[in-house]
Order: C-alpha cells, then structure tokens, then sequence
C-alpha cells in the first residue's frame, strides 16, 4: 500500500515548470503514488522537452493539449481562445457566478480539471491561481483534500495595459475562493510565506524553497561552450525580457576595461533583442553581448558550468520581485558559478547563508557592479574562492534533496490525518 496518492495540476508545459516534476520526484522517492496533469499549448520546442522529461520519469502524467497546427486539437484551440476571450470581457459583477472567474484566468481551465478529476487522488495539488481552481474542483469531485504550491505572489506580478488592476484583482478572488478551503500551502520563500498568511488568515504555509537535485551535479559533466578571453557572465530563462536587470550588467561591462562577455539564454523577441543590443552599442559593449538559444531542461545545468558568474537580477519594481528568491540563485550555487544577485530581501535572505559565494548591488547601482567584475577580473584566486563557496553551498544547504524534506513531510501529514478521520 502507498502512502497516498497525490495529483499534482499544472496548466502550463511540464518543462516549463520545473518545479512540479521536481515534487513529483520527491514524492514519488518517498513512496506516494503520483500523477502530473498538465497542458501543452501551441509552442513545439516545450512540447518537444516535456517528452524527453518524461521518458525518464516513473510517476503517471496526463496532458490536455490546443494547437492551431494540428487537426487534433484545432477545435480545441479555437473554442477554449473563444471561451477564454469572452469569460474576460464579463464584467466583474459576474465573478460570482459559478466558472465565469476560473474561465476568465484559465483559458483551458474546464479541461484541466476534468482531466485532474479522471482519477482519485488523497491530495490534488494546484500550482499557479489556475492550477489551483482547477485541483479544487478535482478535490470537490472526489471529496478529496486541496493543496496549493506558491511560487509568486501571483496578484503581485507586474501587470501590462489597461487591464491590470482586473487581473490582479481576478488572481486574489480566486485565492480567496479556494485558498481557506486548503489543507497544505507550500511556498517559496519566507518572506513569501509571511505575506501570503496574513493576506490569508489561518493559513500556515510551509517554505520549500525552489533548489537544484545536488544529484544533477554529481551526474552533470560541463558541456562544450565556446570560451571567450575574460570573464564569463551567465543569465538564463525561459524568455529574455526587458526589466529584468539586464541592462545592468550590460552598463556595468561597459565600465570595465578588462574583457567581459555576457551570455543570455532564452527565446528572444525581436525588440527585446533590438533594445539589448542598442543599450550595449551605447555603453560599447556590442562584443560583450551572446543570444543562446532555448536547450533541453536536462542540459542547462552541465551547459552553465562553463561559465564564471551567475546573475540573478531581480528588480524590486514589485512586491513579489522583493520578496521571493529566484531559482537562478539555487542553479548557480548546483552549477559552481559566483553569483550576482540584486539586493532584495529574497535574494539577500539566502546570500546571508553562503559567505562568499556572491555579491548583492542595487538594482540602477552599475559603477558598484562594475567595480566588482572588475575585481574578479583581475583576481582570478578571488572567483575561484567565490564559485567554491557558491558550490559548497549548494551541497551542504541549498540542494532539492534537503529541501524537498519539508514538501515530504508536509504532504505525509495532511494525508495520514485525512486517513484517520476517514477510518474513525
């Protein structure tokens, strides 16, 4: 007999959250039976890392898929855009009605409960304000629990148009439809934590903070990148963007005289790449500046390793930006990289435990920054002691397989007790 049986939801790719098959692996090692439910929308290189993901993954998975390219799932993709469409023009006077709000946030979000509910479960877990409507009404079919994984404070993103104060407002009255009816919260970070129960009163969430498998680093061997004179710089991400801090680093090699290159990897739009490059032939720095293109969620761990520097470059243009730690950080200590990191309370939370691994500057402040490449540039004992202590940090720390336990833990509790009441 398992311990339970948990249904992690997702409406994104598998591969584009990591974090998901992360606690699939570890509930699973821990003797859970799990089953992942996902979407896969439009975009084939996703869907291309989601099948390399799963070959090599035990737990049961099931994706609801909409694409304009094939007959398949045409209708679908035309009929959830409609539906999705006019569920967002309704006025807000209509949240209340049953499906309109969860419709108007989740664009596939009747299909991926359905799907969530094709099988029982102890736990449904919902990850993002979607995720969690739809595990709620999976939960709600089989008179299962709810939980809810938190790795932003959703309604706190920046938000672009006109329409932003209805999206935020949209993403809180779900978390208040749902979140009081929760039997496990996990949440990023703590300051994270801390905001999200006393917006939520009665909520006591449990802190899993988003690290790397140590386990990865052991397997992982560096990948062939080509190296260039100087010091190496590494930012990654699904998509390369504008806001994220970026112009910093450029600013701050332009400073430098010693040579720096910076290397971004995601995909790219066209003017984010057109305003990238004009900041860099502004500060002259055009030859500092390399687009990598989007890898398999598997390689980017042995691929970083043949850099020097991780950036973690986080503005504070948001509350959630401030509070929460980004996973950059934990894959730069996993891949031996000192780290950059702008000074927000997250990000300042976790450097404070890793003596000499890294450096925290404030977001605009690119002549500090640029003094501290500078240095390292021309200390090269000064990033080899960094990049270890970086290292070592993530092995005795900041590794998923520590803090995984809390998640373990937490899920073994609500399940059990459910177990006892249903036994009494």
């Amino acid at each position: 007999m398992t311990r339970g049986r948990v249904c992690l939801v997702t409406p994104s790719y598998i591969s584009s959250t990591p974090r998901v098959a992360r606690e699939a692996d570890a509930l699973t090692a821990a003797g859970f039976e799990v089953r992942v439910v996902f979407t896969q929308g439009a975009l084939q290189a996703p869907r291309a890392f989601d099948a390399d993901l799963l070959a090599r993954r035990p737990w049961k998975h099931a994706a609801f898929r909409w694409s304009n390219e094939g007959a398949a799932e045409r209708i679908a993709f035309h009929a959830t855009r409609v539906r999705h469409f006019v569920a967002r023009s309704l006025p807000q006077a209509s949240w209340p009605l049953p499906g309109v709000i969860e419709r108007a946030e989740g664009r596939v979000y009747p299909e991926l409960a359905r799907l969530a509910a094709a099988e029982p479960a102890d736990l449904f877990i919902g990850h993002y304000p979607d995720g969690l409507a739809a595990a709620a009404a999976a939960a709600r079919r089989h008179g299962a629990m709810l939980g809810y994984d938190v790795e932003d404070l959703y309604a706190d993103c920046p938000f672009d148009g006109p329409d932003a104060e209805k999206a935020r407002q949209r993403i809180l009255s779900i978390e208040r439809r749902y979140v009081g009816r929760c039997s496990h919260v996990s949440i990023v970070s703590g300051p994270i934590a801390q905001i999200f129960a006393e917006r939520y009163p009665g909520t006591r969430p449990v802190v899993v903070h988003n690290c790397h498998p140590w386990a990865d680093r052991v397997t992982a061997i560096a990948e062939r990148v080509e190296r260039f004179p100087g010091l190496s710089l590494y930012w990654y991400s699904q998509q390369i963007g504008l806001n994220r801090g970026i112009q910093d680093a450029i600013r701050a090699i332009g400073l430098v005289g010693a040579p720096i290159h910076l290397h971004l990897r995601g995909s790219l739009p066209a003017e984010v790449r057109d305003e990238l490059e004009r900041c860099a032939r502004d500060c002259g720095a055009t030859t500092a500046l390399h687009f990598e293109t989007s890898i398999p969620p598997d390689r980017l761990l042995p691929n970083a390793m043949a850099y020097d520097i991780g950036l973690a470059l986080e503005t504070s243009r948001s509350i959630n930006y401030f509070k929460t730690v980004t996973n950059k950080i934990f894959f730069y200590m996993a891949a031996g990289l000192a780290v950059v990191a702008s000074d927000t309370e997250g990000q300042r939370s976790i450097l404070a435990t890793a003596p000499g691994a890294g450096l925290l500057y404030t977001p605009g402040d690119v002549d500090t920054l640029a003094s501290q490449l500078a240095a390292w540039s021309q200390d090269p004992v000064a990033l080899a002691k960094a990049k270890a202590a970086s290292l070592e940090a993530a092995r005795t720390r900041w590794s998923w397989e520590r803090e995984s336990q809390g998640l373990v833990e937490a899920v073994a509790r609500v399940i059990a007790e459910r177990r006892q009441r249903l036994a009494i």
